[in-house]
């Protein structure tokens, strides 16, 4: 009987094996899982452990509780598990509430930003345009949206970094908006800034974010139309 469980999972292992060679020999690509390292959500959020400082207040909108940054509030985690060949992926629903022409309002960053291993991603507003800016790795670059799309709106904001391609992919209400590729090796595992990009600029978040997650891996297009969707049935 003992005999017969061993061959069994023998055949189990060489059968998973051959599905991955087989998988590699006519280009498909195995989806490693993802985890959520970062849930800063004001519905069950509590200052915690996770973050080392922490500044903002609590209101109540559409989609619930959420958090208010008022120019100079931001919150920062202590040093992530992820990294450089993991791949991280970052989501954040936020409503942008500065009218300010060509303001810079930073989402989230990782505190070291002012080396090539870092990232940040902010919003500016401009008289004709919106754009949604980001910088990872070496890659820097933007991409516009529709005026006035997220000006006093919810909106989602997302991005994705795949060690494994280089690939950067950015997305905004779950619509990819842009994708570029950067040859240098990034990693999250370093303090993270939420509500804060860089010290100097004022890149500082003015409004509400309802929910703001970094996860280990790379989320796909669907599951990052996913999350919108749910969030936005929530607002």
């Amino acid at each position: 009987m003992e005999k017969k469980w061993v061959i069994i999972a023998i055949l189990i292992v060489i059968g998973a094996v051959s599905i991955w060679q087989i998988g590699n020999m006519v280009g498909l690509t195995i989806k490693a899982p993802t985890e959520k390292i970062i849930d800063f959500n004001a519905e069950t959020y509590s200052d915690n452990e996770t973050f080392i400082f922490s500044q903002y207040s609590i209101k109540e909108d559409e989609p619930g509780r959420v958090f208010y940054f008022n120019g100079s509030d931001f919150v920062r985690t202590k040093k992530l598990n992820i990294t450089g060949s993991d791949g991280f992926s970052i989501n954040i629903f936020a409503k942008v509430e500065d009218p300010a022409n060509k303001n810079s309002l930073g989402l989230i960053s990782s505190h070291s930003q002012n080396n090539e291993s870092g990232f940040r991603l902010l919003y500016r507003n401009f008289d004709d345009e919106d754009r949604v800016y980001f910088e990872i790795g070496n890659a820097k670059d933007y991409a516009e949206i529709e005026k006035g799309l997220c000006l006093n709106k919810w909106c989602s904001y997302s991005l994705t970094y795949d060690a494994d391609t280089g690939k950067i992919k950015v997305y905004v209400n779950g619509a990819k908006i842009k994708e570029l590729k950067t040859n240098t090796e990034v990693g999250a595992g370093k303090n993270i800034n939420i509500g804060k990009t860089v010290d100097i600029n004022r890149e500082y978040f003015i409004g509400e974010i309802a929910g703001a997650e970094v996860y280990k891996g790379v989320l796909s297009d669907k599951e990052i139309r996913s999350l919108y969707e749910k969030r936005n049935a929530q607002s």
